[in-house]
Order: C-alpha cells, then sequence, then structure tokens
C-alpha cells in the first residue's frame, strides 16, 4: 500500500473520532489546557512532504498528543489552526492562533469564551464607519490607494466600559497600496463585549497618523 492511502486514512480516522475526543470538552471554557507547541520540525516535514498539506495539522496534533481541549479549537477553526498562546483577561480572554498553512498573517488574536465562544480579530473594512473619520478622508485624499490590513495589531489594551463589559483595543495598519508598503497609519479600534461576553462588534475609535 503506498503511503498516501495510509495518511489519507489516517487523518479521515483522526476526524471520525474528534466528535468522541471533544465532546466533552464543547462546553468547557477554553484556557491554558487548550495550548498546544508543536515541534515546528515535525509540521514542517510534514507540511513539505504531503501531497494533502491541510491534513498535516491534524496528524501532527494527534501524533504528539495533543489534549482534547487543543484538538477541540482546532475542530472550531476548521482544522486550519491551533491555539499556541492564551491570556486570562477576565469574562472574555485573549489567545492566539497559529494558522500554519497561510502565506501571510499566520499569527491572529482571538478573544474567547465569549457569545460566539471565539471571534477573531479580523476585520473587513466594510465593518468599520472610516468614511466618516476626518483623518481617514484626508490620508484617502493624499494616498487614493490606503490599504486597511485587515489583522489587528495587539490587543493594545483591555478596557472596561461603562456598561461593565469590556473592549478590546487593536489597531489595524493602513498602508500605502499593498501589504509590504509604507505604513501611512492606523484605523484604532475596538472589539467590544456586554458584561455576559455577548460580542457587540467593531466601533472606531479613531485613526492615528504614522509617526
Amino acid at each position: 500500500m503506498s503511503r498516501r492511502p495510509v495518511f489519507s486514512l489516517l487523518v479521515a480516522c483522526c476526524l471520525a473520532l474528534w466528535p468522541l475526543a471533544v465532546s466533552a470538552q464543547t462546553d468547557a471554557p477554553i484556557g491554558p489546557g487548550a495550548v498546544w507547541q508543536p515541534s515546528g520540525e515535525a509540521l514542517t516535514a510534514c507540511l513539505g512532504q504531503s501531497a494533502e498539506p491541510a491534513g498535516c495539522l491534524v496528524r501532527v496534533m494527534a501524533e504528539t498528543g495533543a489534549s482534547p481541549e487543543a484538538l477541540d479549537v482546532t475542530k472550531r477553526l476548521d482544522g486550519e489552526g491551533y491555539l499556541q498562546a492564551f491570556r486570562d483577561t477576565g469574562r472574555v480572554d485573549v489567545a492566539t492562533v497559529v494558522f500554519p498553512l497561510r502565506a501571510n498573517s499566520n499569527e491572529v488574536a482571538y478573544l474567547v469564551n465569549g457569545q460566539p465562544r471565539l471571534v477573531s480579530s479580523e476585520l473587513d473594512e466594510d465593518a468599520l464607519p472610516l468614511a466618516g473619520n476626518a483623518r481617514y478622508a484626508a490620508l484617502k485624499k493624499a494616498y487614493p490607494e490606503v490599504l486597511f490590513w485587515p489583522v489587528g495589531e495587539g490587543p493594545r489594551s483591555v478596557e472596561t466600559l461603562p456598561d461593565g463589559g469590556q473592549g478590546f483595543v487593536f489597531g489595524y495598519a493602513l498602508l500605502n497600496g499593498c501589504h509590504a508598503c509604507e505604513v501611512l497609519g492606523q484605523a484604532v479600534v475596538s472589539l467590544d463585549f456586554g458584561p455576559d461576553g455577548r460580542y457587540h462588534g467593531p466601533r472606531l475609535v479613531g485613526v492615528e497618523a504614522a509617526p
């Protein structure tokens, strides 16, 4: 039997067993136990050698004894990412998720344990009222190709909102036309949660010019 069918069978078995492995964890809060630290060599080798790289994460996690909590997070991320770090910040917490198959922005901050359980800090420009911001309008006039980069830096801070909820403040780069281009400034955005942990969405705090 060739190696490819054996690998495919292994991945299929892992996927089939996921519901059993994580059923007890589905309603449990995400915490430090969900952190997984892979062998960089094993993951790199799998990605470089496999004809089915999308199954590598599942395979390596299964082979290295990842916890049920870690597998649960990866299941929620459609098998594409894993939780690398966790920080307790109160009702809603901060986690770093790694997507090893991405070409850019492999690390993304997630806000976890609220409603919904995982909220990505990645944003679409259309989710923000940038056009109505005077500083952004000035940037847009001076640099017509200004590009909003969807992956935020941070959170810079975690603030207590007037209603008792939490605001996670991120900076989103405003670039001169491309990912590798000049940084013109940042859109400062708070991802807000109510005191019950329910996600209320992004709120534009302001626009900062590059120093």
